[in-house]
């Protein structure tokens, strides 16, 4: 839960700190459950969680070179059965602007993956509030101008009713109550990846989930206060959301 919060009122931040590409996509421990539960979703729902537009061809396939270097044994057309993270691939378009070109996302929280394929990154971001003019430019700018051979990694938390890693909309999972009861909150934490693909020019967007207990944050202390004045400063419109609205009150009141 380290570097997730900062002191003073709620803002998004790009937040991002160096990283290893290889690192992020070798082989954690725990993955094997993760692959388990991705081949059913893949088996499942594949139109849900992997499209890849004709475009993105060139940059999944180097992106396979580039897993063969980094040490991992996944390989096309099985991307998304044999990798444990989440990934997608944008390519920058005529303007400059990223546009989501396709991957495979079996963890969303809260969004749908196929309804955004296709689409460049200021529409995709256009549904959070104060995003695109807080750090609209400042990201584009930054993703189309990565260093090649690094990753960057940043992180973004949220909070659920339910510890499924699968939250895809279609679901209908539940969600937070104003009389919610801390055993029934789940914070979830996306460990991010961002890494420049050197010959195709396209951008490399890794994910990895953690879900926690409400209850370990708030055994915490300096998650826990974090955590608690993030809520209490958030504008309402992010807590809206975050669908944090109707609970916030009280998961207020559970970490105070």
């Amino acid at each position: 839960m380290d570097n997730l919060f900062y002191p003073g009122k709620f803002e998004f931040r790009m937040g991002l700190e160096r990283g290893e590409p290889a690192r992020f996509f070798r082989s954690h421990t725990g993955d094997d459950a993760l692959l388990a539960q991705r081949q059913k979703i893949l088996t499942d729902h594949p139109e849900r969680h992997s499209v890849l537009l004709p475009e993105g061809k060139p940059l999944l396939a180097e992106f396979a070179r580039l897993l063969a270097d980094w040490g991992t044994a996944a390989k096309p057309p099985t991307l998304g059965q044999d990798l444990a993270p989440d990934f997608l691939l944008l390519a920058p378009n005529a303007a400059g602007m990223p546009v989501l070109l396709g991957g495979c996302v079996c963890f969303p929280s809260s969004w749908a993956f196929e309804e955004k394929v296709g689409r460049p990154l200021d529409w995709i971001h256009a549904v959070v509030p104060t995003l695109n003019k807080k750090l609209g430019e400042k990201a584009r700018g930054f993703l189309t101008k990565m260093p090649v051979g690094q990753a960057w990694l940043r992180a973004n938390w949220g909070l659920t009713a339910s510890p499924a890693l699968n939250q895809h909309p279609a679901l209908g999972l539940p969600v937070l109550t104003p009389d919610i009861g801390l055993g029934d909150v789940w914070f979830r934490i996306e460990r991010q990846a961002l890494v420049a693909l050197p010959e195709t020019g396209g951008i490399l967007f890794g994910i990895r989930l953690e879900v926690f207990p409400l209850a370990e944050v708030r055994a915490n202390e300096p998650a826990r206060l974090g955590l608690l004045e993030a809520l209490q400063t958030m504008p309402d419109a992010i807590a809206d959301y975050k669908n944090l609205t109707p609970a916030r009150a009280r998961l207020i009141e559970l970490l105070g």
